[in-house]
């Protein structure tokens, strides 16, 4: 909304150029009437300027009301997504989020960083080696359970020379 002030000025000068036109009506000496002439243009030109200035603050008001609304869906879809996570223990003393089970779809099973959840933000934990789980954001380490480890690794294929 634009300032309150800026639309009582612009309204002010408008007001202002109105009463010096109607003076000029009955004006007859030139001299008096070019006089008014340049008052008249002069509160024109302050009505302008207010008018313009009001406008722009309008127009960055706008601007910051579409980055509030994007802002807000951000936050609101983020609330909707986390809602899918519980914080699990992957090892003993390390936690992370696990999808719930009954949100898990078709979505394969994984595990997001519990830092960067907090701040806001879904970043899956990927196998670093044998023991541990990496953030690619926060470049967290974790320990990962080894038992919880069979379950994410994939499945080795048989060898043809009796080998696993």
């Amino acid at each position: 909304m634009p300032d309150i002030s800026a639309i009582a000025s612009a309204v002010s000068a408008f007001k202002a150029a109105k009463d010096i036109g109607e003076s000029m009506i009955g004006l007859r000496d030139a001299a008096a009437f070019q006089s008014k002439l340049m008052e008249f243009q002069s509160k024109i030109l302050d009505a302008n300027n207010a008018a313009f200035a009001a406008q722009e603050e309008r127009s960055t008001l706008l601007e910051r009301i579409r980055e509030l609304e994007k802002q807000l869906a951000s936050f609101e879809k983020w609330e909707v997504e986390k809602e899918n996570y519980q914080l699990t223990a992957i090892y003993a003393d390390t936690l992370a989020y696990a999808r719930k089970p009954d949100a898990a779809g078709a979505v394969p099973p994984h595990y997001i960083c519990a830092n960067c959840y907090e701040d806001g933000k879904k970043r899956i934990l990927q196998r670093a080696d044998a023991a541990h789980v990496m953030c690619p954001d926060c470049k967290i380490r974790l320990r990962f359970d080894s038992e919880e480890a069979r379950q994410f690794n994939r499945p080795l294929r048989p060898r043809s020379d009796g080998w696993t």
